[in-house]
């Protein structure tokens, strides 16, 4: 019996000890020009964008050993959403986002569906396959999306950049679509994210 503890300890020892098992390290988002939250509604009538930069979040993430799973959270300002227009921001805001009850959109999970074997390595971006969880309006709904992703080491800490871009139909998440703007607010928003997670120290 002590001999099999033995071996049980011993093998615990050699996985924590091999780098690319390590325990994961977390990253930070902040708000700020390096993170944007962008989206697009083009409709017969008229296309528009909404932007912000108020993308905050973490990543906790060994990027030498991604496994199936990695823990994320993001989250969206969207009372600071600008669309170009005071009244356009202001219907939005308060008719359809209905952002003093509903103030964030999360993105929070996730699983790495692929590819096996998912790495980052410093200088290659790469693209991955993941799926999580997306909150809007009140709404959660399972989500998979493509990512693009580069890891680059940097002696002030190492930074995770990364791209995607996914369609959010508004009767998914119960967004009605605004009677004055009627045929000029598509059913369906692409929306992009773009950002820098950074190491914490």
């Amino acid at each position: 019996m002590a001999t099999i503890a033995m071996r049980f300890i011993l093998a615990f020892a050699f996985l924590a000890s091999t780098p690319s098992l390590a325990r994961a390290e977390k990253f930070l988002v902040h708000a700020g020009k390096e993170n944007k939250v962008t989206f697009i509604s083009k409709a017969s009538m008229e296309s528009f964008e909404g932007k912000t930069n108020k993308l905050e979040g973490t990543i906790d993430v060994n990027p030498a050993n991604l496994g199936d799973s990695i823990a994320v959270h993001f989250e969206v300002d969207l009372a600071s959403l600008d669309t170009g227009l005071p009244m356009r921001n202001k219907h939005m805001r308060e008719n359809h986002l209905e952002t003093a009850k509903y103030p964030k959109a999360i993105f929070e999970g996730a699983a790495v569906r692929g590819p096996e074997a998912a790495a980052l390595e410093p200088a290659k971006p790469k693209m991955f396959d993941v799926e999580g969880t997306f909150t809007l309006h009140g709404v959660s709904r399972r989500l998979r999306i493509n990512i693009s992703a580069a890891y680059t080491p940097q002696p002030k800490g190492d930074r995770i950049s990364f791209q995607t871009a996914f369609p959010v139909l508004l009767a998914d998440y119960q967004i009605s679509r605004p009677q004055f703007l009627f045929l000029k607010l598509a059913e369906s928003q692409e929306v992009r994210v773009s950002g820098v997670a950074v190491a914490a120290p």
